[in-house]
């Protein structure tokens, strides 16, 4: 039987008020803030944390540090380091032992083809006590880091803290507010913050224990003379956003087996900086005594 074309192409049945039995999913909204008693527990968390920071803070400078303790202050090696072996010490002490430490590192670790891995519009000074840092000189060089990934990790892979609360730090940075990092750290007069990339085809090229910085990338921030008792507070003052989020005690072991990655293999710091350590401590002891 042949059919016409308003036969082929009329309606079946009227869909006037009729039902359809689709599921159709509500469109999810992406979270922009997180509670007051937010805490990283999961890789969940991760993400959600990440989700939250990328909406807020995209046109910052995004850094992150991890705590293994939540009693930690954000404090640079070399003032840690003095406090440790002088209660009472100065700014002084602070600024002769850094200054000391950065010779003997120059003079007895530090090698000049080194200096071929570095950007031309780097400050050399800056270069090496970089490489310093890393390699466990003290200095005034805070480590960052922009992964968050990264970050916790180093809050949650010592076994020794796994009996105490570690935390995150964010810190945002204006990036029309962040000091000329082309002077020396010794020149500063604010806080400061450089990204120092090397030039280098291959690990082989970097200096031992440099491996590191393909896991940091090289981030640093530190503060002037003035502030070096102070630092915590500096760098509040100066960042345009800081916020810490608690990682609970019994979440560090499965955040560290998620988490797992070899950091350390092949960037073990450098032997020759323990003497460095023990002919500052020396000084450092000796300062307490009246100079005749």
């Amino acid at each position: 039987m042949d059919l016409d074309a308003n036969e082929l192409f009329k309606e079946p049945y009227p869909l006037e008020d009729t039902v359809l039995d689709i599921d159709t999913p509500k469109p999810q909204r992406a979270r922009t803030s997180l509670p007051d008693d937010f805490q990283i527990r999961t890789m969940s968390d991760i993400r959600t944390l990440k989700e939250v920071i990328a909406i807020n803070y995209t046109k910052g400078i995004r850094l992150y540090r991890g705590h293994e303790s939540r009693d930690y202050k954000i404090e640079s090696t070399i003032v840690r380091y003095v406090k440790e072996k002088k209660t009472d010490c100065s700014i002084q002490d602070i600024l002769d032992a850094e200054k000391k430490g950065f010779n003997l590192f120059c003079r007895y670790i530090f090698k000049e083809e080194w200096l071929c891995n570095k950007l031309e519009k780097s400050n050399e000074t800056l270069f090496k006590m970089s490489i310093g840092r890393h390699l466990g000189l003290p200095c005034r060089l805070i480590d960052v880091t922009a992964s968050l990934e990264t970050a916790i990790w180093f809050a949650v892979m010592n076994p020794k803290f796994y009996n105490m609360d570690g935390e995150i730090l964010l810190i945002v940075l204006d990036k029309n507010n962040v000091a000329n990092t082309s002077q020396s750290p010794f020149c500063a007069t604010k806080m400061s913050y450089a990204h120092e990339p090397f030039v280098a085809d291959s690990l082989n090229e970097l200096p031992l224990g440099e491996q590191r910085r393909f896991i940091q990338n090289g981030h640093f921030i530190w503060v002037d003379d003035t502030s070096l008792l102070n630092e915590e507070t500096a760098i509040f003052n100066f960042s345009y956003y800081v916020k810490r989020v608690t990682i609970p005690w019994q979440a560090k072991l499965p955040l560290a087996i998620d988490l797992y990655r070899d950091v350390y293999s092949g960037c073990a710091y450098h032997s020759d900086i323990i003497q460095i350590k023990n002919n500052l401590q020396n000084d450092i002891s000796k300062s307490s005594y009246p100079r005749s």
